[in-house]
Protein backbone atom coordinates (compact mmCIF):
# COMPACT_ATOMS: atom_id res chain seq x y z
CA UNK A 1 0.00 0.00 0.00
CA UNK A 2 2.83 2.24 1.10
CA UNK A 3 4.54 1.58 -2.26
CA UNK A 4 1.44 2.62 -4.55
CA UNK A 5 0.64 5.80 -2.20
CA UNK A 6 4.20 7.33 -2.73
CA UNK A 7 4.76 5.93 -6.57
CA UNK A 8 5.80 8.07 -8.36
CA UNK A 9 3.70 9.18 -11.97
CA UNK A 10 6.25 8.83 -15.19
CA UNK A 11 4.64 10.61 -17.09
CA UNK A 12 3.69 13.52 -15.11
CA UNK A 13 6.27 13.07 -12.15
CA UNK A 14 3.76 13.55 -9.26
CA UNK A 15 3.85 10.95 -6.05
CA UNK A 16 0.40 9.65 -6.63
CA UNK A 17 -0.37 10.58 -3.12
CA UNK A 18 -0.22 14.35 -3.78
CA UNK A 19 -1.93 13.96 -7.33
CA UNK A 20 -5.28 16.05 -7.38
CA UNK A 21 -6.48 13.90 -10.09
CA UNK A 22 -6.83 10.66 -8.41
CA UNK A 23 -10.03 11.07 -6.47
CA UNK A 24 -10.02 8.30 -3.85
CA UNK A 25 -8.49 5.09 -2.69
CA UNK A 26 -10.75 1.85 -3.14
CA UNK A 27 -9.51 -0.24 -0.34
CA UNK A 28 -11.40 -3.14 -2.09
CA UNK A 29 -14.84 -3.90 -3.49
CA UNK A 30 -17.80 -4.69 -2.45
CA UNK A 31 -16.62 -6.39 0.40
CA UNK A 32 -18.29 -9.77 2.48
CA UNK A 33 -17.61 -11.03 5.62
CA UNK A 34 -20.25 -13.19 6.65
CA UNK A 35 -21.47 -12.74 10.75
CA UNK A 36 -18.43 -11.17 12.34
CA UNK A 37 -16.35 -7.92 12.66
CA UNK A 38 -13.58 -8.79 10.87
CA UNK A 39 -14.30 -6.32 8.15
CA UNK A 40 -15.75 -3.49 9.90
CA UNK A 41 -12.41 -3.81 11.65
CA UNK A 42 -9.88 -3.99 8.60
CA UNK A 43 -11.80 -1.39 7.31
CA UNK A 44 -10.71 0.92 10.10
CA UNK A 45 -6.97 -0.37 10.25
CA UNK A 46 -6.45 0.20 6.88
CA UNK A 47 -8.68 3.53 6.39
CA UNK A 48 -6.70 4.79 9.21
CA UNK A 49 -2.96 3.54 7.80
CA UNK A 50 -4.03 4.90 4.43
CA UNK A 51 -4.44 8.51 5.80
CA UNK A 52 -1.22 8.34 7.54
CA UNK A 53 0.58 8.62 4.42
CA UNK A 54 -2.09 10.47 2.02
CA UNK A 55 -4.38 12.68 3.98
CA UNK A 56 -5.31 14.49 0.60
CA UNK A 57 -7.87 11.79 -0.92
CA UNK A 58 -10.59 10.16 0.38
CA UNK A 59 -10.59 6.24 1.24
CA UNK A 60 -13.26 4.25 -0.11
CA UNK A 61 -14.68 1.01 -0.03
CA UNK A 62 -16.94 0.48 -2.91
CA UNK A 63 -19.94 -1.14 -0.28
CA UNK A 64 -22.49 -2.21 -1.42
CA UNK A 65 -24.18 -0.80 1.82
CA UNK A 66 -26.05 -3.34 4.40
CA UNK A 67 -27.97 -2.06 7.74
CA UNK A 68 -26.26 -3.60 10.13
CA UNK A 69 -25.17 -3.71 14.46
CA UNK A 70 -25.25 0.13 14.26
CA UNK A 71 -28.97 -0.07 12.89
CA UNK A 72 -30.53 -2.87 14.22
CA UNK A 73 -34.24 -1.77 13.55
CA UNK A 74 -33.41 -1.19 9.82
CA UNK A 75 -32.26 -4.53 8.76
CA UNK A 76 -35.48 -5.91 7.45
CA UNK A 77 -34.88 -3.01 4.70
CA UNK A 78 -31.64 -5.10 3.75
CA UNK A 79 -32.57 -6.88 0.55
CA UNK A 80 -33.39 -10.57 0.97
CA UNK A 81 -33.47 -10.85 4.57
CA UNK A 82 -29.71 -10.54 4.49
CA UNK A 83 -28.25 -9.31 7.58
CA UNK A 84 -24.93 -10.20 8.37
CA UNK A 85 -22.79 -10.05 5.17
CA UNK A 86 -21.49 -7.18 3.61
CA UNK A 87 -20.60 -4.00 5.07
CA UNK A 88 -22.46 -1.45 7.81
CA UNK A 89 -22.79 1.71 5.74
CA UNK A 90 -23.60 3.07 8.98
CA UNK A 91 -20.33 2.49 10.89
CA UNK A 92 -18.12 3.89 7.85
Amino acid sequence: VKTMLTRKNTITGRIYKDDPTIFSWELINEPRCNGSTILQNWVKEMATYVKSIDSNHLVEIGLEGFYGESKPERTVYNPGGITSLGTDFISN
